[in-house]
């Protein structure tokens, strides 16, 4: 394995470093310390008081994190779905995967690993309506995104489906519900939302028509079959501060707008004429409270399509892809694979993909990466009222009077749901899912039977099981039980180490 190359100035930085001075003294202060760095989202940032982040190299000799370890600038053990998460879809019809970025280390020479600020949701049956998905996806920024994108994908999930206006006027419903949360996060005290904010792109699709709601510059693209080939469509919009409508807008309300110095690199808001507070790199977004007052809005755009017979698949994604893939790419990357009947393996391929993109142009710096490949129509292979349930369910005899209880509740053999009576009516009130593979449930519904069919609230789980993104760990027995998805992404991390070679440059300064 060798290490990714570094650009010639974060190579000054280093001997800066090692010599006990200021990393960046050895750029002079005109020069960006990253030429190729895009600087995702904010160009004002801080060096770290003391080394407390997550290294990608160097750990502890012997440790478990040293065994796995790459010297690399990504490793494919960060290419990931969550241990807790399970799909309301077959994974061959909607794939999910997310991987955390990394950055340059201020204290070593390699990268460490960011905080994954992604997060992201499927949702089947959505509102309680089994003809209603909803598919999600944040990508976090500033110092405190993954608080914002979290509060956010939260927020709508829960209170989107309860708007009076969702059944009748969805778009309507949408959009309120954007702006709803974008206040709602500036009054909740653990949401540190000023300087910090999240893009969203939001899908819901009801039987045939798909209604989007986009602010930031994550993106929904479609699939569609146009003669024999099959061509890109993007569903949303990038909100870019240098698109017209946006710039005058912002210009209007005191903002000012630094274009793009060179190719690749963002326009961006500033507070001042000189461009040296905040900026922004997108016109819209939520959060980011100290540019909402000079025309960075919440307000979501707004897009609807009824997919055909000619729709193959559609893409939601965080920036992390769209940053070096173009839409046209992307599709071109996955249609064989959805053709293929494997969703899941396409979705990875595009993150794997998009890694190496990064790995590429950035060397050190790659932002976080969250996709999901959905493929046309999904309601059809959704299970319904079953949904989340992925064995038959275990059914417990039910008597008047025994309240049975979740904790430590096992599910029999060979199954992974244990429908209950937790009141002790004599009915069953309560559907638990076994998500872990351990024989024990861990994910509770509301549950009841109708007309002897088991009905499953699964927009009411005691624990989310929805969601993508995010770095909280699982429990030993999570990660045993996900042995064979471990395998996949030991072959995919194969697959990456063989694709790395060394090219024989030279990096000095231009």
């Amino acid at each position: 394995m060798v290490p990714a190359p570094l650009n010639p100035s974060r190579l000054k930085q280093m001997k800066a470093e090692q010599n006990g001075g200021d990393p960046l003294a050895a750029v002079p202060p005109s020069t960006d310390a990253y030429p190729k760095k895009r600087s995702r989202r904010r160009s004002i940032g801080k060096k770290p008081e003391n080394n407390t982040e997550t290294l990608v190299t160097q750990p502890a000799q012997g440790s478990r994190e040293h065994r796995r370890s790459r010297d690399i600038s990504y490793a494919a053990s960060e290419i990931y779905e969550p241990d807790w998460a399970l799909s309301p879809f077959p994974a061959n019809i909607v794939g999910t995967f997310s991987c955390h970025g990394i950055e340059p280390s201020y204290f070593t020479n390699g990268a460490m690993a960011k905080i994954n600020q992604d997060r992201g949701c499927v949702v089947q049956p959505y509102g309680e309506d089994p003809r209603r998905a909803l598919f999600a996806v944040y990508d976090g920024h500033g110092e405190h995104g993954q608080e914002v994108s979290q509060f956010a994908m939260e927020y709508i999930r829960d209170n989107l489906h309860k708007h009076p206006s969702f059944t009748t006027d969805l778009p309507a419903a949408l959009k309120t519900t954007f702006l709803a949360c974008d206040l709602a996060m500036k009054k909740d005290p653990t949401v540190r939302c000023k300087h910090s904010g999240t893009t969203a792109v939001v899908a819901v699709l009801v039987d045939k028509t798909l209604t989007l709601a986009s602010a930031g510059d994550s993106r929904a693209v479609l699939a569609t079959k146009k003669g024999s080939k099959i061509i890109a469509k993007d569903l949303t919009v990038d909100h870019n501060p240098d698109v017209p409508e946006e710039q005058a807008r912002i210009e209007a309300a005191g903002g000012f707008v630094k274009p793009r110095t060179k190719e690749g690199f963002s326009a961006r808001v500033y507070l001042n004429a000189n461009f040296t507070q905040v900026g922004l790199a997108m016109s819209r977004s939520l959060g980011d409270r100290c540019v909402k007052h000079v025309g960075v809005i919440a307000d979501p755009a707004i897009s609807s399509y009824t997919l055909t017979e000619n729709d193959v698949f559609f893409i939601v994604a965080s920036d992390g892809i769209w940053e070096f893939i173009e839409s046209k790419n992307a599709v071109d990357l996955c249609k064989d694979l959805v053709q293929k009947d494997d969703a899941t393996g396409a979705c990875r391929e595009l993150i794997l993909e998009a890694a190496a993109k990064w790995n590429e142009e950035e060397g050190d710096y790659r932002d976080d990466i969250t996709c999901m490949v959905v493929r046309v129509n999904p309601l059809d292979h959704a299970a319904a009222d079953l949904a989340y349930l992925p064995a038959a369910a275990d059914e417990l005899e039910h008597q008047a009077g025994n309240r049975q209880r979740t904790t430590n509740r096992k599910v029999g053999s060979g199954k992974k749901t244990v429908l209950l009576d937790t009141k002790g009516a004599g009915t069953i009130d309560t559907a638990g899912v076994d998500t872990t593979g351990d024989g024990t449930a861990d994910t509770f519904y509301p549950a009841e039977k109708v007309d002897g069919n088991v009905i499953i609230h699964t927009d009411r789980a005691r624990k989310a099981s929805n969601f993508i993104g995010g770095n909280k760990g699982g429990t030993q027995q999570q990660k045993k039980a996900f042995a064979d998805k471990q395998k996949q992404l030991a072959a995919l991390a194969a697959k990456v180490d063989a694709s790395v070679e060394p090219d024989g440059e030279s990096y000095e300064d231009d």
